[in-house]
Formats: structure tokens, sequence, C-alpha cells
């Protein structure tokens, strides 16, 4: 569970080069007409575009980890 609390806390140094590398390939893949890859690479960008989201929303790494510790505690428990 450490590896997830440690991707949560360091959010933007995963999800921007993601962000900028998927919606890149979009493009690209939009322009060629690949609809197989195209998808796969704009689920990738949403996914990083929505995980940049919730940090900010909850306000950084120490809150976004702490949010995240009360979800799990109260779904899975």
């Amino acid at each position: 569970m450490d590896e997830i609390y440690f991707l949560v806390r360091y959010t933007p140094f995963w999800a921007v080069p993601l962000l900028l590398i998927g919606g890149e390939f979009t493009y690209l893949f939009w322009l060629r007409r690949k609809k197989k890859l195209l998808s796969v690479c704009l689920g990738i960008a949403v996914f990083a575009a929505l995980a940049l989201a919730y940090y900010y929303w909850a306000g950084g790494p120490e809150r976004s980890v702490k949010y995240l510790m009360k979800f799990i505690r109260y779904y899975w428990s």
C-alpha cells in the first residue's frame, strides 16, 4: 500500500508527462485514423488529467494521501 501512497503523493511527476505524451499521441493517431490506438492514448491522457485534478482538489501531497487513506479505511474496512 505504501507504493500507492507514494504514487498519489508525487502525482504531478508522473501525471504531467503522461498527459502530454498521451495527448500528443492521441492527436497523431487521430490524424492517421487509428481508432484503437487513439482510444488507448486518450484513456491514458484522461486518467492522468483526472489524477491531477484530484491532486489539486485535495490540496497537495499530504492532503491527497490523507483523503485516500480515509477513503480506503471507510470503504474497505
